[in-house]
């Protein structure tokens, strides 16, 4: 078995080849998160968008089945 024993420059050398990738793997990820949070904040958006179009659309049909019933009693009560 073979050692090799570096000196404390290549040793030093190595360190910093290794920091540079690191602190360019950082860069990447926090461009990724970035990215991603502008994703979720898109597809929140068109989420809120569809919800409220539904909403609304729950609320007009509910508006329409209460005023037959309202006309229904009405007629059914001015019979009596």
């Amino acid at each position: 078995m073979t050692t090799q024993t570096q000196t404390p420059e290549e040793r030093l050398s190595k360190l910093e080849g290794a920091y540079e990738q690191a602190n360019e793997r950082l860069g990447d990820l926090t461009q990724n998160v970035a990215s991603l949070r502008v994703e979720m904040r898109e597809e929140n958006a068109a989420l809120r968008s569809e919800m409220n179009s539904r909403f609304n659309i729950m609320l007009v049909l509910t508006g329409g089945v209460w005023a037959t019933m309202a006309g229904g009693f009405t007629a059914l009560f001015t019979r009596l």
